[in-house]
């Protein structure tokens, strides 16, 4: 469940912006009865915009944004999943989008999946390639259409404010196919790998519905894991 579904032509609208940000508002105190907080909306003014700026640069206007997508069974939400097709495989292709408006970061005492972060003070907080790759792996383990299917689901972080010496620290984190990192300074290699992922010929809407309409539980992989460890106690 998304708390707002749209494309990126549409967000960039001169007179969408705002409008996106009051329907956020309405839709996460209709949806969880609570009023989000400050931080939250001045980021979704922010980051939104940059995001579906690049989608529109990288040839992907008509690709579906799930903004504050729900992930199943829990509260957690994932700021964007980019909905559309595989340009390979022809098949669902979804893309987690982490959003951070972190100009610097750095790696927490040579613990790679912990940053500080100077807007935070000197507590950490986990790695934004670590927390999207947690999404997309919880995801795909209770989403049995997406456990099933050839490739579907793709993560990564984008810190749009950032330059790459700003975060430099942060790539000590191995990169997957779950979790990349992008900079504002990175904008070229973030639209190649976009194109490796959604189809920009093909509107993402249908694949949108899907998942939206998709029923959560348990994927047989899961199970099946859980079950060997189960037996496997003495």
């Amino acid at each position: 469940m998304a708390l707002l579904r749209l494309s990126p032509s549409m967000l960039l609208h001169p007179t969408e912006a705002e409008s996106v940000v009051e329907r956020l508002l309405s839709q996460m105190l209709f949806q969880t009865g609570r009023r989000p907080s400050p931080g939250e909306a001045n980021s979704w003014r922010a980051s939104l915009p940059t995001l579906a700026r690049d989608l529109v640069d990288a040839g992907l206007p008509h690709v579906e944004m799930l903004i504050e997508h729900q992930l199943p069974l829990t509260s957690r939400r994932v700021d964007v999943v980019l909905a559309g097709y595989h340009p390979t495989t022809g098949e669902p292709s979804y893309v987690l989008v982490e959003l951070k408006q972190w100009s610097r970061a750095a790696v927490f005492e040579g613990e790679p999946e912990l940053v500080t972060v100077d807007t935070y003070g000197p507590r950490p907080v986990l790695h934004p390639v670590e927390q999207v790759r947690g999404y997309c792996e919880y995801l795909t383990d209770f989403m049995p259409i997406l456990a099933d299917a050839n490739d579907p689901v793709a993560g990564l972080a984008y810190l749009h404010n950032a330059t790459e010496q700003g975060v430099s620290s942060l790539r000590a984190l191995p990169e997957s196919a779950f979790g990349r990192l992008y900079t504002g300074e990175r904008r070229g290699e973030l639209h190649e790998f976009l194109l490796t992922r959604l189809d920009p010929a093909r509107p993402g809407v249908p694949v949108g519905d899907a998942l939206l309409a998709a029923k959560a539980g348990p994927s047989r992989q899961l199970l099946a894991v859980a079950a060997d460890e189960v037996n496997g106690r003495e």
